[in-house]
């Protein structure tokens, strides 16, 4: 009798583990700060780089220059749906030249030219660019610390996406943000599966055993079988790295996060920090293996 009431309960655990709970949803504690351009890469550009009096594009003005916009809002990626966003502290782009790690135009500040936009009818922001020149261009954002109510908390997002407009050359490198990922796989012109491995920088130097994890914008609503699901998991080694596969095509964010310095909160008391190093990337389809032998 005994046995067979374990037996019982073991199995009725094992069907509920299986199955998977229903999860109340979420909120802005899942909120992760989006920062994508509306071109994933751009292979060709006819722009001559010796024509400088050409216009920058910003804020809507006319160019010739191919153009990108970039989207920048809150999100529960997995549930898919939009947050409200403040505007951002900063938002500027670093342009990589191609012919080496020496050669870049320098940071281009972008924070005037943002827009207020709706997007997913949420407030959100966007801004315009003319892509005059060739080369890797790498945006970087910092959000306002946003109060998470019901956990108590600040969350502080540094965001950083990168662009590369006919030449690959610099996708390694830095963009000297506090609190950075750095990729160590190209971080482009991947399709499912890929492989991609990184490293969290903080203040320029390696930053071990630090949680990171990868998710993407779940565009199907796919249900997940348990919230274990709906992103990868790991920790960086000891010289700050990580890696992951990434199965499935879409805008995947890989994401560092670690104790911030408190601040005030509604109440005037000091709350804790979480700061966040976010990561973009673009993963195609998986190439289809129609007409090889």
């Amino acid at each position: 009798m005994k046995t067979t009431c374990l037996f019982s309960s073991i199995l009725l655990f094992s069907l509920l583990f299986l199955s998977g709970t229903p999860h109340a949803d979420p909120g802005r504690g899942h909120g992760v700060t989006v920062l994508l351009p509306s071109i994933p890469w751009l292979e060709k550009m006819d722009v001559s780089s010796e024509d400088k009096n050409k216009p920058r594009g910003r804020a809507g003005a006319k160019t010739d220059s191919p153009e990108v916009d970039i989207l920048i809002s809150m999100m529960d990626p997995y549930a898919n749906v939009g947050m409200d966003m403040d505007m951002p502290q900063t938002m500027a782009a670093f342009m990589h030249a191609p012919g080496g790690e020496s050669a870049n135009f320098g940071r281009i500040d972008l924070l005037g030219d943002i827009e207020e936009i709706r997007y997913r009818d949420k407030k959100a922001w966007g801004v315009n660019m003319a892509l005059e020149k060739a080369g890797l261009y790498q945006f970087i954002m910092d959000a306002k610390p946003w109060w998470d109510e019901e956990k108590g908390i600040y969350h502080q997002h540094q965001v950083k996406v990168v662009l590369p407009v006919a030449t690959d050359a610099g996708w390694h490198l830095p963009a000297g943000q506090s609190f950075e990922i750095l990729p160590l796989s190209r971080p482009f012109g991947l399709s499912a599966p890929a492989a991609f491995s990184g490293r969290v920088l903080l203040d320029g130097k390696p930053a071990p055993d630090v949680t990171i994890s990868m998710g993407r914008i779940n565009s199907p609503r796919i249900e997940a079988q348990t919230r274990w699901h709906e992103t990868l998991a790991a920790r960086t080694d000891q010289a700050g790295q990580f890696s992951f596969v990434l199965d499935k095509p879409g805008w995947w964010y890989c994401e560092a996060n670690i104790d911030g310095a408190p601040l005030k909160g509604p109440d005037g008391e000091l709350k804790p920090v979480i700061r966040s190093a976010i990561f973009w990337l673009y993963v195609n389809p998986a190439q289809s293996d129609k007409g090889k032998k």
